[in-house]
């Protein structure tokens, strides 16, 4: 009697590289085929992660056409089996499989299309996690304020991007053909910050400044290095990132 564990793994290989041999052992056939039974699971697991990937990037979608989204999300699901059943959690990996396509390259910003959807995604479905109240902050020493090292809100997403995924984003769901044409698609670098706030999805644009100052404070830099980066910005982005619940922790460390 094979352990639970080896039917679970031979069950798996049978859903996402067609290997059913050693599957169809583990499975009655009482007029019904195991390879028959097999193919219905396979099916459905399959087309349920591509609609998954629908769901996810329908900017994407709609710029290369049902058809080849198909196709492509076929060729992904095969390679990027899901790692469990929060399906919110599915498709991180979409971006760096659509960069890695040839066909891609004739719409050089869908790279960035998909990181923007992305990071909606992830502003959508991050856990719940409390804002820091900017009073609480009054209660560190005022010599350890250079100390202080922040944790950004799940919700939270700083994108580089070359493309302005955001307004082909728009543009594109939109539907009009006239908003999309006066986009201007042109490789140019475009910063935004991307989070789950008080009123919803919010997206915001940054100059290059204000994004590496933002970006340094989410990635837990100490606020001292950053204020001596910019002694005259760091204190208001500082101030303006709590206002729109962009941290949801703090510690004080050297």
């Amino acid at each position: 009697m094979p352990a639970l564990f080896e039917v679970q793994r031979a069950f798996a290989r049978a859903l996402l590289r067609e290997d059913a041999g050693e599957a169809c052992a583990h499975i009655a056939d009482d007029g019904f085929g195991a390879a028959g039974r097999l193919r219905i699971y396979r099916n459905t697991c399959r087309s349920t992660l591509a609609a998954t990937l629908r769901l996810t990037y329908p900017a994407v979608e709609k710029l290369v056409g049902s058809g080849f989204f198909e196709h492509v999300a076929a060729q992904y699901v095969a390679c990027h089996p899901a790692r469990s059943g929060y399906l919110n959690d599915y498709g991180g990996e979409f971006v760096a499989f659509l960069a890695g396509l040839g066909a891609a390259r004739e719409l050089p910003y869908l790279p960035d299309v998909a990181r923007f959807e992305w990071a909606l995604s992830v502003a959508a479905n991050a856990a719940d996690a409390p804002k820091i109240e900017p009073t609480v902050l009054l209660l560190v020493d005022a010599e350890r304020h250079g100390d202080l090292r922040f944790t950004p809100h799940p919700s939270v997403s700083c994108l580089e991007l070359t493309h302005p995924a955001d307004e082909i984003a728009d543009a594109v769901m939109s539907g009009d053909d006239a908003a999309m044409a006066e986009v201007d698609i042109a490789a140019r670098p475009v910063h935004l910050i991307v989070h789950r706030g008080h009123s919803g999805i919010e997206t915001e644009r940054c100059t290059a400044r204000q994004y590496g100052l933002i970006s340094r404070l989410c990635a837990g830099e100490a606020l001292g290095r950053v204020i001596e980066a910019a002694p005259e910005q760091a204190p208001m982005i500082l101030a303006q990132q709590l206002a729109k619940g962009r941290f949801s922790a703090f510690t004080v460390t050297a």
